[in-house]
């Protein structure tokens, strides 16, 4: 995922990426009545943010049902320099869920955020994210009519 920070964009302006719903595993549930044994998902990405004009990267859990619920699992702002780096964040879903990237836009045109290499996996995440540079990756930046990239597993 990749948004673009240039006109026409404006200030707060927002891309959204949603994941496929993922049922939560029955046998884990099942296995106890207790609601604090629902299953946990790792969800794991790499972000780069750089630009003094940087806006925010949310992260939510949008568990399903008559109305679907949007919970903040996770948030970074602001410039975080030239750098590819791993985020790692424990969702607790107690129902069928979907998790939505959030990418704003923030004051000006210099900034852009980008998302990579995307996974979620069933059980806790197994240690911190390391907050050094990711030497492997390269910045690919294609203006797009829409202003962003994104993966083609998900869907906006």
């Amino acid at each position: 995922m990749f948004i673009e920070t240039s006109r026409p964009r404006l200030e707060g302006d927002k891309a959204r990426l949603m994941s496929p719903t993922f049922n939560i595993n029955s046998k884990s549930v099942a296995s106890s009545s207790s609601a604090s044994n629902n299953p946990t998902y790792c969800f794991t990405f790499y972000y780069h943010m750089y630009g003094k004009h940087i806006g925010a990267l949310n992260i939510f859990l949008r568990q399903k049902g008559q109305t679907p619920t949007d919970t903040l699992v996770w948030s970074l702002t602001g410039n975080q320099g030239n750098y590819w780096r791993q985020a790692r964040v424990n969702i607790h879903p107690t129902t069928a869920f979907q998790v939505v990237m959030e990418g704003v836009r923030g004051s000006g045109i210099e900034g852009d955020i980008a998302a990579d290499d995307v996974t979620i996996e069933e059980g806790e995440c197994k240690d911190s994210p390391p907050n050094s540079e990711h030497p492997h990756r390269v910045i690919i930046q294609q203006n797009t009519r829409f202003g962003f990239m994104f993966h083609t597993d998900w869907m906006f």
